[in-house]
């Protein structure tokens, strides 16, 4: 038999050949690049962009998709320029809308109107469906290239994005520390080749990207759910450490969601005569009987979202704004699918910026919806649908986040800023390109969106949101310039409406009928 030494041996020999093989297809530059940024094209290794691909390790392969955002920048920073890198989700991208205007266009915008003695390149660097754990393998590398400010808004994915506990991408267990191993492995070419090879031998079905793939549940009070905030926790705060090791000053935002008209997509109730018997009193008004019903509904099932939500669409109609608060805000964290963030999360972020004042800024956005919305219970007004914000919303962030650089020691140091305060709106949605073709256009896959989310049956507060955007088409689309109203008739525009109107309630059916016939003789 083989002595311990030899066997050893050959085990390092064997290290040593993957060693030499995975050296090899890194100096032969095989397969996709790992990095964020890439040069933008061959012959000019001094302008970089964002690597579409490379997103690629953190999906299998019928799961990925490129990346599209257009951020490109010269390796060697301009004098008088400030470079600010955002870093996040498809909250950056503006989804469901354009990503010419999200928060980061918007916040181009306005330093550049605020201090104009500095040229600011806003680098956007959003993308879809990843989490903190991506994001803080990203963040090393964003230090390397001469930032003045990196804002994070990222945490809505902790749940459900790649590593996380209900995601249907990549998962590796809870524990941090094998996790960020497995990420490191990730990068070796020799692990992409044979994700490939098993992919080609064994091929996943291919199938839709999007919500519909999370159908894994986990409760508020699971051990899994705890894990998650403690590895949301420490993922922050070595990002900061990070930036905090290369000298670069980070704001940190609140996250925003809807909870005042976004059903729980899961709870531990759902089906139950309780549960349907409450959303038919409020839809028939009977106030009274809903609170009896909802309140012995509660005592069996105290940890039901559906319950909580309905409740507190009860107290919102009874006008009892804290008690709907509470309420709405139970509702989402009970919700089993977790897709928004619950509170723990911004609770964190607020006490990683406190315990770092003069190194991080806090960037509430959160404390800025509430402020804009009716009675301080953020909704549909300034969330398309459970977290992304309206072009509106995003508005507000950007306007948020430059008044928090303004009254800060970092903004100060930009040198003067124009009298003239921060533009309204309308003037900066204009100079952004965004017109009402546009929100029109959108607004139908909004629709679309909406419709395919994944509840097992579509809730009444979403009927009605779906109803309540038809007849804003139905507004918007007679104020179009008429080529724009062929163009939205040859594109199938109308005929989408038509068919979306089999979800809606009876009540809004019948009015939407006759809407839709006037806009058909208007076309």
């Amino acid at each position: 038999m083989p002595s311990r030494a030899a066997k050893l041996l050959a085990a390092l020999a064997g290290l040593g050949l993957l060693g030499v093989v995975e050296l090899v297809l890194q100096l032969a530059g095989t397969g996709p690049a790992n990095n964020l940024f890439v040069p933008e094209r061959r012959g000019q290794p001094q302008v970089y962009a964002i690597n579409p691909l490379v997103a690629h390790r953190f999906f299998q392969p019928q799961h990925r998709r490129q990346v599209s955002t257009p951020a490109s920048f010269s390796r060697q920073k301009e004098p008088g320029t400030v470079r600010i890198f955002a870093l996040g989700e498809s909250t950056l991208l503006g989804f469901p809308n354009p990503a010419y205007a999200s928060f980061p266009a918007f916040l181009a915008l306005m330093l550049e109107d605020r201090f104009p003695e500095r040229d600011f390149e806003v680098l956007n660097c959003g993308i879809t469906a990843i989490n903190s754990f991506c994001v803080l393998d990203f963040v090393e590398e964003v230090v390397e290239y001469q930032p003045d400010l990196v804002l994070f808004y990222t945490g809505h994915n902790e749940f459900i994005g790649p590593y996380g506990i209900t995601t249907p991408f990549l998962r590796f267990g809870n524990n941090r520390t094998l996790i960020r191993l497995h990420m490191l492995l990730q990068r070796s070419k020799i692990y992409y080749y044979l994700k490939e090879l098993i992919h080609r031998l064994h091929p996943e079905e291919e199938v839709s990207f999007g919500m519909h793939l999370v159908d894994k549940e986990v409760g508020l009070f699971d051990p899994g759910y705890r894990i998650t905030g403690e590895n949301y926790r420490a993922n922050l705060e070595e990002m900061l450490e990070t930036a905090r090791g290369r000298g670069v000053p980070v704001l940190l935002s609140t996250l925003v969601a809807n909870v005042k008209d976004f059903h729980p997509l899961r709870s531990e109730c759902d089906g139950t005569e309780p549960a349907l018997q409450l959303e038919e009193l409020l839809r028939q008004g009977r106030l009274q009987e809903a609170q009896r019903i909802g309140a012995l509904a509660l005592a069996d099932h105290p940890d039901c979202a559906n319950l909580h939500f309905n409740t507190g669409q009860l107290y919102l109609r009874l006008a009892d704004y804290q008690a709907a608060r509470q309420e709405f805000t139970l509702a989402r964290d009970l919700d089993r699918l977790p897709f928004r963030a619950p509170a723990q999360f911004n609770q964190i972020i607020r006490e990683l910026a406190g315990s770092a004042a003069g190194e991080v800024l806090l960037c509430d956005v959160e404390e800025t919806f509430s402020a804009h919305s009716p009675h301080g219970l953020i909704g549909d007004e300034l969330i398309t649908e459970y977290l992304h914000p309206t072009v509106y919303g995003h508005y507000l962030i950007a306007r948020s986040m430059a008044q928090s650089l303004e009254q800060s020691a970092l903004g100060q140091g930009w040198g003067r800023m124009a009298r003239e305060g921060l533009k309204d709106y309308e003037t900066c949605a204009q100079q952004l390109g965004y017109t009402l073709w546009d929100e029109v256009l959108y607004r139908n896959d909004l629709i679309l969106f909406l419709r395919k989310m994944p509840y097992r049956e579509l809730p009444l507060v979403l009927r009605r949101r779906l109803a309540d955007l038809m007849r804003d088409q139905l507004r918007d689309v007679p104020r179009l310039a008429p080529a724009a109203r062929r163009q939205f008739r040859e594109k199938g525009g109308l005929e989408f409406l038509r068919r979306m109107q089999e979800v809606l309630l009876p009540e809004d059916r019948h009015l939407l009928e006759k809407g839709l016939r006037q806009l058909d003789g208007q076309l």
